[in-house]
């Protein structure tokens, strides 16, 4: 791991003092324009992060820990937030809370906020292009674990779920209904948790010996609102289930499918993923995929405690595993009950 850049390191690079550099990066008058311009460039090009709090704690800790989710109006984000607060409390650390927007972009501008603020660790559940808010972290030597999600490089710590497995039982749960003309409403494949509860799905085709139709295959936006767009053409395929990918999803399938005179379930079945409805009092009755939130939110703070202590132990994968909860938008075999 190479050492993060400093005002002295700059310095050595652009052939002028500390103390020049210092002023630049505070874009002081004192500095020619275009010697500030160089500066901040050559700053910038070695990935330096100014210290809003430089010199305020000898110690060298914060005791606060950054939390990057892609989109805090979710309820799912809101809760795992709460849940891993409660647990940092416990250990002395507050935290401080980032919205990417599934950016990748903001996703960076948080990190590089987050390393500013001299957070002792950080937990990030990453869009679909971490790669260089990973690299920034790294740099920093910033302890990051990561939530939900993969990345390509497999060089984090990291808390997931078992998307496979929920993505499986969700289609085999619609296919005991009596499901066959299934559709999978996900979102960009670059995410790996979608991967994984589209494969899921595919699996449970597999073993019903149906043949996957591409044309039932759709993406919207992680941070939803665009599913009527994407699943207009999908009801032109005589669909009568849908595993979506998050609850989010799932519930504006189920308001589109609405307004559009078909029910659910009477008309079209309809699985979630989250179970947003365990922890917080949503009375659309949403079949989904549930996890152990306050177990993911234990393991995610024990992984960044280890790693801060341990910073070149091994990497770890820990898999919560998941169940599915049957509500009012699937109709099991038999109930003809809308």
């Amino acid at each position: 791991m190479s050492n993060p850049p400093t005002l002295k390191s700059i310095a050595q690079r652009v052939g002028m003092t500390a103390n020049t550099v210092s002023l630049a990066l505070r874009d002081s008058p004192l500095v020619a324009e275009n010697t500030k311009a160089r500066i901040q460039k050559a700053a910038e090009e070695m990935g330096y992060v100014q210290n809003a709090i430089a010199g305020s704690l000898r110690s060298g800790r914060t005791n606060t820990v950054a939390v990057v989710m892609g989109d805090i109006a979710n309820p799912l984000f809101a809760a795992k937030i709460k849940a891993l607060e409660h647990v940092l409390r416990e250990e002395g650390y507050q935290i401080i809370i980032f919205n990417s927007d599934e950016d990748p972009q903001r996703e960076l501008e948080a990190v590089r906020t987050a390393i500013s603020r001299k957070v002792d660790g950080l937990v990030l559940c990453p869009c679909a292009d971490p790669e260089e808010a990973l690299k920034l972290l790294n740099r920093h030597g910033v302890p990051c674990v990561l939530s939900g999600r993969m990345d390509q490089a497999g060089n984090q710590d990291i808390v997931l779920w078992n998307d496979w497995r929920g993505g499986y039982l969700a289609a085999s749960h619609l296919l005991e209904c009596g499901c066959r003309r299934i559709a999978w409403l996900g979102v960009t494949q670059r995410i790996s948790s979608a991967r994984d509860r589209k494969n899921g799905y595919l699996a449970a085709l597999k073993e019903a010996e149906i043949v996957p139709d591409p044309a039932l295959v759709a993406e919207a936006s992680p941070t939803g609102g665009d599913v009527g767009r994407v699943l207009r053409p999908l009801l032109a395929q005589g669909v009568d289930g849908i595993c979506a990918f998050s609850d989010l999803i799932a519930w504006e399938a189920a308001c589109f499918l609405e307004e559009n005179g078909l029910h659910v379930p009477g008309d079209i079945q309809l699985t979630g993923f989250d179970d947003v409805a365990d922890y917080l009092r949503i009375p659309y009755r949403l079949t989904s995929v549930s996890a152990d939130l306050e177990r993911e939110a234990r393991e995610l703070v024990h992984l960044l405690l280890l790693r801060l202590h341990e910073p070149d132990r091994p990497v770890t994968i820990t898999k919560i595993e998941t169940e599915l909860v049957v509500r009012g938008s699937t109709r099991p075999l038999g109930n003809k009950g809308r």
